[in-house]
């Protein structure tokens, strides 16, 4: 009896601390919403504060794991963590994979330009000329669109989501499609760096969170309670 009562004591305390722990996957390299801030070693952004908000009103403890956009489903299917954030896109393909919350804000892909050159790339017709270079993040939704979109401008991936913007602004490239919220990030901070034609993205885009698939309840939890934060 003794015995039962401890290895019933046990799958209490396991099982609620599996409840309290969240993994939250994040790549860091994405202002304003998810940024891996070198000098405190801490996550920062909007959706950094969105998940955090989350799981202090649920009494939940998060543990941010440092993912990248080429390896965040293959981390998310395979365990890694329990969900995801940080200006994720939706997409069919990351729906058949995970789970995926109600929509976090809607944006759209613009063109990111040196300032000055905006009207220069101002539309498609434009940038899709020879001549042009574009460059590309690796493994998301940006590179998906250039590749989709851009067929006569000469198009190369970067190694990391970093180097796109030095590219742009030391005169290696002319042209990175990334979305609005990230591009007017850029221009706000004065990085040399604007939007072209932000009034008129070329796509609109759900944001969502994405979770492992048998976290129902966590995703279902967070849908209420951003729900609730919508009627506030």
């Amino acid at each position: 009896m003794t015995r039962l009562i401890f290895l019933l004591a046990l799958v209490c305390v396991t099982v609620g601390t599996d409840a309290d722990d969240i993994r939250v996957g994040t790549t860091g390299d994405y202002q304003p919403v998810t940024w891996l801030n070198p000098t405190s070693g801490q996550f920062e952004g909007q959706d950094i504060e969105l998940i955090r908000a989350f799981a202090l009103a649920h009494g939940h403890e998060i543990r941010f794991v440092h993912t990248s956009w080429p390896t965040l489903m293959p981390d998310l299917t395979n365990g890694a963590f329990d969900m995801a954030v940080g200006g994720i896109s939706y997409t069919p393909d990351r729906a058949a994979e995970a789970l995926v919350s109600n929509t976090i804000r809607t944006d759209g892909k613009v063109a990111l330009v040196r300032c000055g050159e905006e009207s220069r790339f101002d539309s498609l017709e434009k940038i899709d000329t020879p001549g042009v270079r574009i460059v590309a993040n690796p493994g998301g939704t940006n590179e998906r669109f250039a590749r989709t979109h851009i067929s006569h401008a000469a198009l190369f991936v970067a190694p990391d989501n970093h180097a796109p913007f030095a590219a742009l602004l030391t005169g290696d490239a002319d042209v990175m499609f990334t979305d609005g919220i990230e591009a007017a990030y850029k221009q706000s901070q004065e990085s040399g760096l604007c939007a072209a034609a932000p009034e008129h993205p070329y796509t609109q885009i759900r944001k969502v969170f994405l979770f492992a698939k048998g976290r129902e309840k966590l995703r279902d939890s967070f849908n209420r309670w951003l729900a609730s934060q919508a009627q506030d």
